[in-house]
């Protein structure tokens, strides 16, 4: 069980001899993190993936989520273990301890990370995108607005979402026809509807805030003209607590291929005129700051393409080893031939390396996109700095591009292997 979702071998090479994560401990702000710190870490998020929230990720397929009354309710299971997921204060693993955050080496926390995804990647979205959230607030919030929100999301109290798309503006941001109005007080009346917000509406948190694009009266056309705001489910009070309703309501969940267990909604921005939010940077440059979160989902896309590829091959290669069918190929002429596990046919075998061979690529670049941040941070010269961040902006797309495309290769030979299995929901292929 403890290995159907990641090898802790292949872990630990690409962290400690492929990459030296661990000499990332000679730099002050990651003194804390030495190998044992680093190991210890790994360990205790796979006892969390392994034993608490691999067991929710039937859950979510089956159940789904449920919209009733415009509130989203999520698998009953995903409360606890969100609970034990904030308790463990997994949200925020690499950010700032002042906001909630561990300060962890980021490649740490994407080791972490492959094991949480691969356990249950719907659940993982919740949490995922709140992180997101924070970030945007933690690059371009006012001083109080990092007061008022970003502990709340770094802990995972309250969720964030990413409010982009439109019915009419899709991969065309700059057609959306979301208004915001200011008010007297500074504060923006905002108007729209977005669709496929992942997360949109749960039961998982007392409040959920909205980063939402829209255009300010008179601003230009197209994506120079749009603005980002925070807009929170329901509003906050002087005091930080949860105040009255926002008028954002969910009008409807997508009916999904996969990934059931995360709410895709449709969400409708002051329906009655009454829905308030928060400019967060500055006015007409909501686009460039959005990119912040877009890069972040963009690494959490290739960390979901990945964690199903590592988990899908764990699986067929320990299915492969117990499921006894046909004869040795080099023994078939013997007298009585004894049937052997498929494993040991050349075309599964070939398979098997096949999905390895994709999965050891996709963890090594995946984890060394993550190392980019933390030398990056760590650099003595701008020159070295401009070197890591150049990495970043080269290989943020092209892992999250490789890793889903591969990824659905890896679980297609995954399916293969299994053979009629692998289409029945009773094995974890499925």
């Amino acid at each position: 069980m403890a290995q159907s979702i990641a090898d802790r071998r292949d872990q630990e090479f690409v962290l400690y001899e492929m990459l030296s994560a661990q000499d990332l401990a000679e730099q002050d702000i990651f003194a804390d993190f030495n190998k044992k710190t680093m190991d210890m870490v790994v360990k205790e998020a796979r006892n969390l993936a392994v034993k608490e929230i691999l067991p929710t990720n039937k859950d979510g397929d089956e159940q789904g989520c449920e919209l009733n009354n415009g509130t989203v309710k999520v698998p009953e299971s995903f409360h606890r273990v969100y609970d034990l997921f904030c308790e463990g204060e997994w949200l925020a693993m690499c950010d700032d301890p002042e906001y909630g955050g561990q300060g962890m080496p980021r490649v740490l926390a994407t080791a972490a990370g492959e094991l949480f995804t691969g356990a249950n990647c719907a659940f993982l979205m919740y949490p995922g995108l709140t992180h997101g959230a924070g970030k945007l607030v933690e690059e371009f919030g006012t001083e109080d607005q990092k007061r008022v929100y970003l502990k709340n999301l770094y802990t995972g109290k309250w969720a964030g979402t990413m409010c982009l798309t439109e019915p009419e503006a899709g991969s065309d941001v700059g057609n959306l026809t979301s208004t915001a109005v200011k008010n007297d007080d500074g504060t923006y009346t905002i108007t729209g509807n977005k669709i496929f917000i992942s997360g949109g509406d749960q039961d998982l948190t007392e409040n959920i805030i909205h980063p939402v694009l829209a255009r300010i009266e008179g601003a230009p056309a197209g994506t120079k003209g749009i603005s980002l705001f925070l807009v929170p489910k329901y509003r906050v009070n002087e005091d930080g607590s949860v105040g009255e309703f926002n008028d954002v309501v969910c009008t409807g969940l997508e009916e999904k291929m996969g990934i059931h267990g995360n709410s895709t909604a449709s969400l409708a921005f002051g329906g009655k005129g009454n829905c308030i939010g928060e400019l967060l940077g500055e006015e007409n440059k909501g686009m460039k700051a959005m990119f912040v979160m877009m890069n972040e989902a963009r690494l959490g896309v290739a960390m979901q393409g990945f964690g199903f590829a590592t988990a899908s091959y764990i699986n067929a290669v320990n299915y492969a080893k117990d499921r006894i069918q046909g004869t040795d190929l080099m023994k078939i002429f013997d007298k009585d031939p004894q049937p052997v596990a498929i494993i040991n046919h050349p075309d599964v075998k070939r398979q098997l390396l096949t999905m390895k061979s994709y999965v050891d690529g996709m963890r090594g670049l995946l984890y060394f996109t993550a190392l980019c941040f933390d030398k990056s941070q760590v650099a003595e010269t701008e020159e070295e700095k401009d070197k890591w961040e150049g990495l970043i902006e080269l290989l943020t797309p092209v892992v999250k591009a490789y890793n889903t495309d591969r990824s659905f290769e890896v679980c297609v030979h995954g399916i293969q292997v299994y053979g009629g299995y692998g289409f029945i929901q009773e094995y974890p292929q499925e």
